[in-house]
């Protein structure tokens, strides 16, 4: 097998992983609540990328270059902490695959705060293309069914859609660190997230009895940590030297496709056409979005 098709079949390994998020997140956010699920994931992923970082750190030629920690900080208040906080309480309102869909659109709104924060062109095709992920959006939420795996399905995809805005702002805040070594960027950003989950958990589950997971429960909480904020990043940076990054973000669409399709055979999430309708309109608001800058010079990606 080559090296190409090597990294594609990572990809699609990691963009499955992912896109299974939204399923393992809904099946244990009724045992571990939010902001404790929320802890322990990253806390996990952090001792998973802690050894790579720190070897890449030692590895660094003298004098090693200082880190930005007060920004490191501020990425791990809003890219972790907040993001993964308010992501997992929409989850707790909302269905799996209404989530999904409503993640589906983050690639459009970063493209937005980009605009916004860092100045970049609002082109036509960009503005067209963050118009129908919008659009789209309003559409899910305006066919959001309640049920038994949504109680809240309107609050949940706005908690929801509010983490999708708060990546957008952390990934335009992290092009401010570009030249740092992105394995260590990311596990200095995660370990901080995890210290603001810290107390967050230690509060959520004052006067409470532990919670006692099941077998499952307990694979699906280190698939989350140690595979999807963990072994996943690393997997995917490894696909990353052997193909493009701009065909790497095509496979980023396979997310919410496997978010819906798990959410509707694994958990029976029900969901209307108007939802599926408005997740086509993101997805194609993404797509135009994502096609200008592919056809960018190489040079111009940075």
């Amino acid at each position: 097998m080559n090296r190409r098709w090597r990294a594609i079949l990572i990809l699609i390994g990691v963009m499955t992983l992912w896109g299974s998020v939204f399923v393992m997140t809904k099946d244990v956010i009724d045992t571990l609540p939010p902001l404790t699920l929320a802890f322990v994931r990253v806390a996990i992923g952090f001792m998973v990328l802690l050894p790579f970082a720190v070897r890449r750190r030692q590895r660094q030629a003298e004098p090693r270059p200082s880190l930005p920690w007060r920004d490191m900080l501020t990425m791990g208040a809003i890219g972790v902490a907040f993001y993964y906080g308010v992501f997992n309480f929409g989850l707790f309102h909302t269905s799996a695959s209404q989530g999904a869909l409503v993640q589906s659109s983050i690639p459009a709104m970063t493209a937005l705060v980009a605009m916004l924060w860092l100045g970049e062109p609002a082109t036509r095709s960009r503005l067209v293309g963050i118009a129908l992920s919008v659009a789209g959006v309003l559409v899910i939420f305006s066919g959001s069914p309640t049920d038994h795996s949504a109680s809240a399905p309107v609050l949940g995809n706005l908690l929801v859609f509010a983490s999708v805005i708060a990546w957008g702002i952390y990934t335009s805040y992290a092009k401010r660190c570009a030249h740092v070594d992105a394995m260590i960027l990311t596990a200095g950003v995660i370990g901080a997230g995890a210290l603001f989950l810290l107390p967050c958990a230690v509060i959520e589950l004052h006067g409470r009895s532990l919670p006692v997971l099941s077998g499952i429960e307990w694979i699906e909480v280190v698939l989350l940590g140690a595979g999807a904020s963990g072994i996943a990043y690393m997997l995917y940076n490894l696909a990353l030297q052997d193909i493009d990054a701009s065909q790497a973000g095509v496979f980023a669409n396979l997310i919410p496709v496997v978010g819906v399709a798990s959410g509707i055979v694994v958990l029976g999430d029900p969901i209307s056409l108007r939802a599926i309708i408005g997740g086509l309109i993101v997805i194609a608001g993404v797509w135009i979005t994502g096609a200008e800058r592919a056809q960018r010079p190489v040079a111009q990606e940075a």
